[in-house]
């Protein structure tokens, strides 16, 4: 029996999933969105899910049917290409999520490739991203994402104010140190 996070199971969910309608390749494409770009490595498809306690569930899926929001679903894939999550992103509120809690970034098996180029690029949004023909990142989940790019850099912000905003999102506090009482000097 397959885990609910095992590579083989999240790739059949996603195919499982219905492809873009045509207004909505219509649509991404007046956002300045190539075709080729919804098409893949992998293609862009759409669901209507339910977003709860930062991810998401499948509307099909959840318990108490609640109507879901419709929204643009990637698949996420390791530096090996084996399935790891999917991640939803619904434009109409600004909001992205994944499903299995494992994925980081779009893109994110990109991270640790050979470049040529000055940087590993990081858009603010996953139209940004797709855009660019998926080369880079879209952060989905920041705080984990500082942790995978400490080796990953140097990355390539929009601009200034993207960077500075990166520079944030991906500083990691330092951990709480504690010093044991028996070593402490007593004035």
């Amino acid at each position: 029996m397959l885990s609910p996070s095992s590579p083989a199971r999240t790739a059949g969910t996603f195919n499982a999933i219905s492809n873009l309608l045509p207004r909505e390749v219509t649509e991404m494409e007046r956002l300045g969105i190539p075709a080729d770009a919804l098409a893949g490595p992998t293609p862009v498809k759409a669901s209507y899910i339910v977003f709860d306690n930062g991810g998401f569930e499948f509307e099909h899926h959840h318990k108490h049917g609640v109507e879901g929001v419709r929204a643009f679903l990637f698949l996420v894939s390791d530096s090996l290409g084996l399935a790891r999550d999917v991640v939803a992103w619904a434009p109409q509120m600004n909001r992205l999520a994944t499903w299995l809690g494992l994925a980081w970034a779009l893109g994110e098996e990109l991270a640790y490739r050979p470049r040529l180029s000055d940087g590993l690029p990081v858009w603010r949004s996953p139209v940004e991203w797709l855009r660019a023909r998926r080369d880079g990142l879209c952060l989905v989940r920041s705080h984990v994402a500082a942790h995978y790019l400490d080796c990953a850099g140097p990355l390539l912000a929009e601009d200034a104010a993207h960077g500075a905003e990166l520079r944030q999102l991906l500083t990691r506090p330092a951990p709480r140190i504690l010093i044991p009482s028996s070593s402490r000097k007593t004035a």
